[in-house]
């Protein structure tokens, strides 16, 4: 069997535990029999402190344990505590003296006294002030005598050889037995441990409640582990209370030790019962209050179930329903705890007072943001400003909704970033909904842009033009067609906003890039020039800006023309003309000067 190096280290530490104890009941046989004496102030009965006083008296002990009590000394010469010491070591002298049988115990008669003997030593005597009611001298003399035979018996044969080796035989017993229960414990808890690894490694340790999961496969897995080496520490550790004890109470010298831890035990696990028996209305109580709350939070998650049918309530929407059963158990479970907060273990305790008041302190100095963000979800949940899924613009941000939750809202923008915004900075922003419409109101979102043309270029066309665009357009529906706003009228050009409606607000940023393309093609195609002139320029000379494709085949640069008033005498000039018809014709006026006179437009 594989013993691992905790387990040797627990096999070496009994070895050393059971050698020690071997030889200190055989050492204590060499200590002298007056060293087992009891000191005057106090003595020890059954491991516990007896203080002794005037009308109680003193103890007189043997072993440890109290045989009687002296109330009353001898006048003039010792007190009734230095009388009971004195009768203390007498009596741990004799009963030590293996030569004084309990036949030589006896009781001689004087005048006024009864002398108590063994052998030749006088153990101690009776007087008459120390008769009780009810009985004389004599009777009390002989009570004691009574009272001492058994107790020297009894003294004596628990440091007898055999009970010396009872004693070892059963330490050797229990140590064995101890570390047999260590292996198999050991074992056991290592086969447990390697049947949870593996299911967790399956899958299979996954913790649902209600369909809602608590705890993944692999945190079961280590929480359970983790309760499996806690259950081996406190079986190794009860073990040992239970061994310690026992063994010590097998030996004259520690039985004292071992008796009292074992009271110890006995006291606390009777004090343990008497605690759950008190506690057991209280624990009544608290099961009562938890099978309460759960009907009640059964019964509310159906009353908000029904409130959110579609043909139920018409101002209860029924995306409301998840947040309203999660707030609701919330507060039901909240109150709960409060109710049953008196009935707890240790409730008005100064512990658990002061852990209240430092998670008090913790949270109302900590989670002021937290707060108010919770708050900001609740009010964002139920003014319905958005949902999973939404097209939204939150300030200059704009974005799918992915997550609304209590404390943030969190979008994925076109470009697939994601943004996780505070719901407090969402709930003091301007929140533009494009799906909103759609989904509410079966609608349609409408999609505008701004297109700037000259004065030159005539508005119906330009209208033609840009509806046709937008038609052409993908994600663009016909009904309701598109329209054209000329939204002002600027000191160089003309504004048009085209209008166009889509029922695919997701794919706005797609629908905005084919609508421009298709107005530059069409514009194109009219021959409209989008250009939006900022000054008076001459145009003469100049390459027109229309693509090649879509000018005439035969179109030429025109030329540059310089032209007087009619009225001048001077003529017109051309450079560049245009290629005469007839080139045996005279050359004009105009034709006086050439392009070469002008190497660059003027």
């Amino acid at each position: 069997m594989f013993i691992d190096r905790r387990l040797r280290l627990f096999t070496c530490f009994f070895s050393i535990a059971f050698t020690l104890l071997l030889i200190a009941p055989l050492s204590a046989q060499d200590l002298p029999a007056l060293e087992s004496g009891h000191p005057l102030d106090g003595n020890l009965i059954d491991g516990n402190l007896i203080d002794g006083n005037l009308i109680d008296g003193y103890p007189v002990l043997l072993d440890g344990k109290e045989v009687f009590r002296v109330r009353q000394g001898v006048a003039g010469v010792v007190s009734a505590k230095e009388r009971a010491a004195i009768i203390t070591q007498r009596l741990d002298l004799i009963a030590n003296d293996p030569n004084i049988t309990l036949d030589t115990i006896r009781i001689e008669e004087q005048s006024n006294t009864s002398v108590v003997k063994a052998g030749d030593v006088i153990l101690f005597t009776v007087r008459d002030t120390d008769q009780e009611p009810g009985r004389t001298r004599q009777q009390l003399a002989e009570k004691a005598v009574q009272i001492l035979r058994p107790n020297i018996t009894e003294y004596r044969e628990n440091r007898s050889i055999q009970k010396l080796i009872r004693g070892i035989i059963l330490t050797i017993v229990s140590t064995i037995g101890l570390l047999l229960f260590g292996l198999l414990l050991q074992r056991f808890v290592s086969q447990l441990l390697i049947r949870i690894q593996t299911a967790s490694r399956r899958d299979r340790l996954d913790l649902s409640i209600q369909r809602f999961q608590v705890l993944g496969s692999a945190a079961t897995g280590f929480l359970l582990s983790s309760l499996v080496q806690l259950f081996r520490l406190m079986l190794i550790l009860v073990s040992l209370y239970l061994y310690i004890p026992f063994v010590l109470s097998q030996f004259p010298v520690t039985q004292a030790i071992g008796d009292s831890i074992f009271q110890d035990i006995a006291y606390r696990f009777n004090q343990a019962g008497g605690g759950f028996v008190q506690y057991l209305p209280n624990l009544a109580m608290i099961v009562l209050i938890v099978f309460l709350t759960s009907y009640m939070i059964k019964f509310a998650k159906l009353v908000i179930i029904e409130l959110g049918r579609d043909d139920a309530y018409s101002w209860f929407y029924p995306e409301w329903v998840r947040p309203t059963v999660r707030l609701f158990t919330f507060l039901i479970i909240a109150i709960a705890g409060v109710v049953a907060g008196p009935y707890l273990p240790g409730f008005g305790s100064p512990a658990f007072q002061g852990i209240s008041l430092f998670l008090g302190a913790l949270l109302t100095l900590g989670s002021s943001s937290a707060v108010a963000n919770t708050i900001s979800g609740i009010i964002l949940i139920y003014t319905r400003a958005f949902q999973i899924g939404d097209l939204i613009r939150i300030g200059n941000i704009t974005g799918e909704v992915i997550e609304k939750s209590l404390f943030v809202t969190r979008l994925l923008t076109p470009k697939q970033e994601v943004i996780t915004i505070p719901n407090s900075s969402v709930l003091n922003s301007n929140v533009v909904n494009f799906t909103a419409i759609s989904r509410q109101e079966n609608r349609y979102l409408v999609l505008y842009t701004t297109v700037t043309l000259g004065y030159d270029a005539p508005w119906r066309q330009v209208h033609e033009v840009l509806i046709s665009a937008a038609k052409a357009t993908d994600h663009i529906v016909s009904e309701p067609r598109p329209f054209v706003l000329q939204t002002s009228l600027n000191d160089y050009h003309v504004s048009y906003e085209i209008n166009a409606f889509t029922d695919c607000p997701q794919q706005m940023p797609l629908i905005y890039s084919a609508l421009h393309q298709n107005i530059q093609d069409y514009c194109n195609q009219a021959g409209i020039e989008i250009l939006s002139p900022a000054f008076s320029a001459l145009r003469d000379g100049n390459h027109s800006t229309i693509p090649s494709d879509n000018l005439p085949a035969d179109y030429q640069t025109p030329s540059f023309r310089i032209q007087t008033s009619p009225h001048s005498p001077t003529a017109a000039y051309t450079a560049n003309p245009v290629p005469n018809s007839n080139p045996t014709a005279p050359p004009t006026p105009a034709d006086s000067f050439s392009s070469q006179d002008f190497p660059t437009p003027i």
